[in-house]
């Protein structure tokens, strides 16, 4: 890295890249250096100053500012009230029935509603469902779950990608329903990942059995089903995953583990809500490995464009990466 490398050195540093475990020595190496090396200025940034500099240009007043706070507060005690309301009538919905004794199957289908909730790009949502399980949603994603959820069964609906810390309750086995894959817990933490036929679901604490059709597998935790439905294969494959990487959207960070230049700015385009050109001549292939915490886009693009070489203009929603030769 730093050129004094002789020829004989480069020779043996190419021949031991050749070994079958030393791709993953020298990540674990280049990742020990990246954390001994001073932090970038980009981490540096005032942006609170930034923000104050922002708000004395624009001469808010000071009482527009608790305005919209009071407004803001508002709303929130609105949404507050709302649920509330729901939580009363869905408990005396439920003491009804209970009251009336056993209708019939298809009487208690009529009355069944399902609750649906979608994210957008760049958007995350945190619900606390009635039995206490966390689920944590990806951007563009979606979970649905019908109005009897947590009284007969906890059955889930997921398309996209969704974080569950399932509370526990042996009489009522929570399942996460994904296409034709169906991921069946009692209590226990696991990532779905569900996108263009490609199901991944990587457990992070507890027990889960993923199964569809005939065919079914128990992973323990750090153990990740993987299958994709145009490949043809009936057959699940498990691997191990990291945990920090699969569950890093979580806190808000993008993990890249040797992933091409191209998917990344897909992915950048899904999580800030852009449209992105490239130039011709851009290197898209190239591999990326790198976490980036909590970054906006123009941060983002300017730590990647620094090792990819690539420059960049930011319009409104629009991207344009740039090749610097031309």
């Amino acid at each position: 890295m730093k050129g004094t490398a002789s020829s004989q050195e480069e020779h043996e540093v190419r021949e031991w890249l050749k070994l079958q475990e030393s791709r993953k020595e020298f990540d674990s190496l280049m990742e020990r250096y990246w954390e001994k090396t001073a932090p970038s200025t980009l981490n540096d940034v005032d942006y609170s100053g930034i923000l104050d500099a922002i708000h004395k240009r624009m001469e808010v007043p000071p009482h527009e500012i608790k305005s919209s706070k009071r407004v803001f507060l508002y709303r929130g005690l609105r949404v507050a009230a709302s649920l509330l309301l729901f939580m009363l009538c869905s408990y005396a919905l439920f003491e009804s029935y209970r009251d009336r004794g056993t209708p019939a199957t298809d009487e208690i289908q009529a009355h069944l509603t399902h609750t649906r909730r979608t994210t957008g790009p760049g958007e995350k949502l945190t619900m606390i469902l009635s039995d206490k399980t966390k689920v944590i949603i990806n951007s563009e994603s979606e979970i649905s779950f019908s109005s009897d959820y947590g009284i007969k069964d906890r059955v889930i609906t997921v398309k996209g990608e969704a974080f569950f810390d399932v509370a526990s309750d042996p009489s009522r086995p929570f399942k996460v329903i994904t296409e034709e894959v169906t991921t069946t817990a009692l209590g226990t933490e696991f990532n779905v990942y569900s996108r263009n036929r490609d199901h991944r679901i990587a457990l992070v604490e507890g027990k889960v059995a993923v199964g569809k059709t005939d065919n079914q597998i128990e992973l323990t935790p750090g153990l990740m089903a993987v299958w994709n439905s145009k490949e043809g294969s009936d057959d699940f494959a498990v691997r191990s995953f990291d945990i920090e990487r699969v569950t890093a959207w979580k806190e808000g960070n993008l993990v890249f583990d040797r992933k091409p230049f191209g998917d990344i700015l897909e992915d950048l385009a899904a999580w800030y809500s852009v449209d992105i050109q490239i130039d011709k001549g851009v290197d898209v292939n190239k591999k990326v490995i790198g976490t980036f915490q909590n970054k906006n886009l123009e941060d983002m693009l300017t730590g990647l464009s620094f090792s990819l070489n690539f420059n960049f203009e930011i319009n409104g929603k629009n991207v344009h990466v740039k090749n610097p030769s031309q």
